[in-house]
């Protein structure tokens, strides 16, 4: 423990340089809440109880008169579980799963309601795909540092109208730790197997005498290799922040974020026959000699002020920059080198393996850009009390690099001989340039009204502009087009602790890609959802559960038809595909001693409508999942917890070839809190996948071969020092 504490010296400086700047340095991360309340630490143990969000209306709405289920994972689960990465977090959700993600563990790939949180029909790099949002903006291929995340918000279903570009199944927001009006101090470190370290510092309050400038520092490093054979991940992070609250009614934030990502991705095991290849735990075939990178620096400025009694302006702007180097090596089961490599023989049974560098990126950059403001008012007309929205927003992104495409010798997997794999040689590989590129334009409108007597009514429109590109002749023209997207929503509040509610959203996706046939542009992805729920808060508004039913389709989803270059195929969007299901979520305080936080999912997929898999099941996605976990504090020092993560068998790719097992894990925690010296102090050790299970998280559901494995038991020791 001895070196824990000899960061110390560090960590002063760092509190003493985030009090102390004066140039507005700051991450992408939350804004100042108004009441900026300060940042504490009690003897009592958190709740599991979710905080009000305001994600799914952009307004100040209680979570009983909103018509959409949202579920929010707060940093007392966070903790509790040692969640050092978002798929962790998110288990917690329903209607949550996982795709197969690139670029390591801190940019998962999500499924919602069964479609993943990235098109899968536009065109683009299988790296730098994963998408969420982070404090309302969104972003793709940004690590995420959950040594920074105050929670994870889910807000289940389309939500085009207010955010536009997105994926129907849902947005998953990730909110960050916000500026304390109070001095405070931090100091976490977290160790385990397989060379597990994480380290976090963070110092936060007022830099000036009456409080009107507070500032934020944060620094953190993320160590980690795996029982899978070549597989490390790491991420550093610095992060700081200042603002201006002059007054009740104004505030400006500023925000600095630099992270530096290294990693080699995990593509997991190939399918024989319908099931994972049984291979030992540890055999995975990148063996890189180079990791992948992202370097990520963003820069955020948002202010809200109170322009009347009535009328509120928040406007936000984000700028982020990143550097990639992406030099997997990929195994694939068929031999696309064009014999390139003789003798392979890759012919297509899982044995022996291909491998290449695919379309490796050595040098990449991309940009992201957005602003979006946003007026909010409030009034009554008739008896009738209004919440209005009118915002506007616009996004800009580009990716550039060139890529490389080069085939290496192939493998068996059940004698594999690695580790002696060249460097990509791009003097040796066939180049390809890719102009990539996506912009949208937008304005919106919401009105939530209040009729009384428990009776809320939520309608909104907006309108896109969109521009989008992905095309190797640089002459290729934008697909361009517009959208006005509806929302409805209505909600009974038939008693103060509980409500139903019913909700019609549309969902609208650009596509950047092309037919290859007629060169003409593919269609936009759409979406359209019906879903009804309830609601209810007990035990005094500590526990609450949401209960929800829907039906969601997605229309001109990507189909596979051939042409007369066989065995290629070309892409167009015709496909339509069906999710409907059941969906609760509970979490709270069921005593002062227990809390809780639990899920299900009942999730029934078909495709509708495809010449190829016309009735087949979408990919990774389980009819059931289900998730609990429990606290129990002994007294005020000592607490323990429990929790078990549960699927149901999985379609492993989009024509049903080949099925994922079900299975259950089961994690512990038990933790001791305690005064030392003048900190609050807490010791924790948690245990991941008590019983040693093996099981599989995923699979690409256009590939036979990448099949990702779960984690082995382990063990993490933690200890937290707050000032």
């Amino acid at each position: 423990m001895r070196s824990i504490f000899r960061l110390q010296p560090l960590a002063a400086a760092v509190y003493a340089a985030g009090l102390g700047f004066g140039a507005g340095c700051a991450l992408a991360q939350s804004s100042v809440r108004q009441s900026l309340p300060p940042v504490t630490v009690s003897a009592d143990h958190e709740s599991y109880l979710a905080p009000e969000s305001a994600t799914a209306t952009r307004t100040e709405t209680p979570s009983l008169q909103s018509p959409q289920s949202t579920q929010v994972v707060p940093l007392s689960v966070i903790q509790d579980q040692s969640a050092l990465n978002l798929g962790d977090a998110l288990r917690n959700v329903a209607g949550v799963q996982s795709d197969f993600g690139f670029n390591g563990s801190a940019q998962p790939l999500a499924i919602l309601r069964g479609f993943p949180s990235i098109s899968m029909t536009a065109m683009g790099s299988m790296s730098g795909s994963s998408t969420y949002y982070i404090d309302g903006s969104k972003v793709a291929g940004v690590p995420i540092n959950m040594a920074n995340v105050q929670s994870v918000e889910v807000i289940k279903g389309p939500s085009s109208v207010l955010y536009g570009r997105a994926e129907p199944g849902g947005l998953i927001n990730v909110v960050t730790k916000p500026i304390g009006s109070m001095p405070a101090f931090s100091l976490e470190q977290t160790l385990g197997h397989y060379g597990l370290s994480r380290t976090s510092i963070e110092a936060s309050g007022p830099v000036n005498t009456d409080g009107t400038v507070r500032g934020r520092a944060a620094a953190s490093y993320y160590s980690a290799n795996s029982i899978r054979d070549y597989v490390t991940d790491k991420l550093g992070a610095i992060t700081a922040s200042l603002a201006w609250v002059p007054d009740s009614h104004t505030s400006v934030t500023a925000t600095i974020d630099y992270s530096n990502q290294r990693y080699r991705t995990d593509y997991g095991v190939p399918a024989v026959g319908n099931r994972p290849a049984n291979l030992p735990w540890s055999r995975q075939f990148n063996d890189s000699p180079a990791l992948s990178g992202t370097k990520t620096s963003s820069f955020s400025l948002e202010g809200t002020h109170q322009l009347s009694d009535a009328w509120q302006i928040k406007a936000k702007m984000l700028s982020v920059r990143g550097d990639t180097s992406e030099v997997d090596v990929t195994p694939y089961r068929l031999d696309v080198g064009a014999g390139m490599s003789p003798g392979d023989n890759c012919l297509g049974s899982g044995n022996p393996m291909c491998r290449y560098y695919f379309y490796a990126r050595p040098k990449g950059k991309y940009k992201l850009d957005q602003f979006n403001i946003d007026f909010v008012g409030k009034f009554d007309t008739g008896g009738v009390r209004h919440t209005v929205l009118v915002g506007f927003d616009t996004y800009t992104s580009r990716k550039s690099g060139t890529t490389y495409f080069q085939q290496l010798s192939a493998v068996d997997i059940y004698s594999p001989l690695l580790g002696a794999t060249p460097r990509l040689d791009t003097a040796l590989s066939s180049p390809l340039d890719v102009r990539d590129q996506n912009r949208w334009t937008s304005a919106y409108v919401q009105d939530q009204l209040a009729f009384g007597n428990g009776v809320f009514l939520t309608g909104a429109l907006r309108h896109d502009r969109t521009s989008a590109v992905y095309a190797s002749d640089a002459s290729t023209s934008p697909n361009t087009a517009s959208f006005t997207t509806p929302r409805l929503g209505v909600v009974w509040q038939f008693a103060p602790n509980q409500a139903v509610y019913a909700q019609y959203q549309d969902a609208v996706s650009a596509n950047n890609g092309r037919d290859s046939v007629t060169q003409e542009a593919l269609k936009a992805e759409k979406a359209s959802q019906i879903e009804i729920g309830h609601k209810i808060e007990l035990l005094d508004g500590k526990f609450s559960s949401t209960v929800a039913l829907y039906q969601l389709v997605k229309r001109n989803r990507g189909g596979s038809v051939p042409i007369d270059t066989a065995p290629y195929y070309n892409t167009v969007t015709i496909g339509k595909a069906r999710s409907r299901g059941l969906e609760w979520d509970v979490s709270g305080e069921i005593t002062k001693r227990l809390s809780l936080i639990a899920s299900y999912a009942y999730t029934d997929t078909k495709v509708t409508e495809d010449p190829t898999y016309q009735g087949k099941q979408l990919a990774n996605v389980a009819h059931h999942t289900a998730s609990l976990w429990a606290r129990y504090a002994f007294d005020s020092q000592w607490s323990g917890g429990a929790g078990v993560f549960a699927q149901s068998r999985r379609q492993g790719d989009v024509g049903n070839t080949f099925q994922l097992p079900g299975y259950a894990r089961v994690d512990a925690m038990l933790a001791y809190r305690f005064v030392l010296s003048s900190a609050k102090a807490a010791l924790q050790f948690n245990i991941d996948n008590l019983f040693g299970k093996k099981y599989y998280t995923a699979s690409h559901q256009f590939v036979s071969d990448w099949i990702k494995l779960g984690t082995p038991r382990t063990a993490k020791l933690t200890l937290r020092l707050d000032y």
